[in-house]
């Protein structure tokens, strides 16, 4: 019907799938649109959602200061939210892998640790936990604590307990393939990437497959 809400909830997803199936500058263009049109009608929440999604696209962009700059705008956004607590707990995740890709660990444990705080005060919640977890393991390989790390991937599997998609399934695996290969097992390493490039391919996120093949790729002799 052209309603505002309605166009800006449309290409927020819409540039959610697009980032997913590897259509990056389709998913950029919906991304702004959808924050543009929540901005101009007040709705911070779904303002602060999409700049969560643009940020994760311009991280995995390699345009780090400019995802880490949508990422902050949407924290300010959310401070205004209703589901402001949800919503945060999901932007510091994304942050928290913004800057363990610029390779600031310092800043990553710091956004990771709010992250965890924000979750923790309001109960289990499989978005912000698919977003936290994998990074928490990421980021404790980074800072060379494996046993950190096989703590979050024990978690991450509880939560494959819970939620049993072909989303979690894939994560848990990618997890195990990273810390198997931070252990040196790297045939165990190969078969875990391999899982979760499955598992990725059957949940239709091209993007997170290729991460995995990627991580394949280097694992080769």
């Amino acid at each position: 019907m052209g309603a505002p809400r309605a166009v800006a909830l449309c290409q927020s997803f819409n540039g959610a799938l697009e980032f997913q199936v590897g259509r990056w500058s389709e998913a950029e263009e919906a991304l702004h649109e959808s924050i543009h049109l929540f901005r101009q009608i007040g709705a911070a929440d779904g303002e602060a959602l999409s700049c969560q999604r643009l940020g994760i696209l311009q991280s995995a962009q390699g345009q780090l200061d400019k995802a880490l700059s949508t990422l902050e705008d949407g924290v300010v956004a959310a401070k205004h939210a209703k589901l402001r607590v949800h919503i945060q707990g999901r932007l510091h995740a994304a942050i928290a892998q913004n800057r363990l890709l610029a390779g600031d660990l310092a800043a990553a444990a710091h956004a990771l640790s709010l992250g965890q705080a924000l979750t923790e005060s309001h109960g289990q919640c499989p978005l912000c936990e698919s977003l936290l977890l994998p990074v928490a393991v990421s980021l404790r390989i980074a800072e060379g604590d494996l046993a950190a790390a096989e703590a979050y991937c024990k978690q991450l599997n509880e939560a494959t307990t819970r939620y049993g998609s072909h989303t979690w399934l894939a994560l848990a695996a990618q997890a195990q393939g990273e810390l198997a290969a931070a252990q040196g097992d790297i045939e165990a390493a190969k078969t875990f990437y391999k899982e979760a490039q499955i598992g990725f391919n059957e949940a239709k996120n091209e993007y997170a497959a290729d991460q995995c093949a990627r991580a394949l790729a280097q694992l080769q002799p």
